[in-house]
């Protein structure tokens, strides 16, 4: 359901199996080399997977992870923490802020707001898109603080400028938007 939270957020093994899953489907492969010739390297004592869920491969005999060539590659913050951020920001309609995210997981502010940049990297549209084409349709907004309520009311923080936000849409395609350094 919609309504609950994904399993892959409750438990670090069941996030790693997910994203792993996600990934490479049934046949992991290595991200250096390309062989599926791999293994899991399981821990020597219990015989239970690595706690740090490492992958190993028979041709390059390198060590790797699901973290391997991903956003949260040098990333110390657990997986889980990172599928639950995925899922909010997927699943909000008005998106998801750092502090809630600081709130929900308890990490610290500044290791959400990390977290929620690379999100919003990860799942920005691909610059090398094909151009718009056929009918598209243009609409702008400005968006900034209101007017003085009151003539002759000024002061720091009054400002009247306003942002101008502009849109444009192909007919059956894609939303697409100027990227950010246009923006401001």
């Amino acid at each position: 359901m919609i309504g609950e939270i994904p399993l892959a957020c409750s438990d670090e093994l069941a996030a790693v199996e997910f994203l792993e899953k996600q990934r490479w489907g049934d046949t992991p492969a290595c991200v250096k080399c390309g062989s599926v010739d791999v293994y899991k390297m399981k821990d020597a004592k219990t015989g239970e997977r690595n706690r740090r869920y490492l992958w190993r491969c028979w041709d390059c005999k390198e060590q790797f992870t699901v973290r391997i060539g991903t956003v949260y590659e040098e990333s110390r913050i657990e997986l889980r923490h990172w599928c639950y951020a995925f899922w909010r920001a997927a699943t909000s309609k008005k998106g998801v802020s750092a502090l809630e995210i600081k709130r929900h997981c308890q990490i610290s502010y500044r290791s959400a707001l990390f977290l929620m940049t690379r999100i919003r990297f990860a799942m920005a549209p691909d610059p090398d898109a094909p151009k718009l084409k056929g009918t598209v349709e243009l609409d702008e907004v400005y968006v900034g603080p209101r007017k003085p309520r009151y003539k002759g009311v000024s002061g720091p923080g009054r400002s009247t400028l306003k942002t101008p936000v502009f849109c444009a849409v192909e007919r059956g395609g894609q939303l697409r938007r100027p990227p950010k350094a246009v923006m401001r």
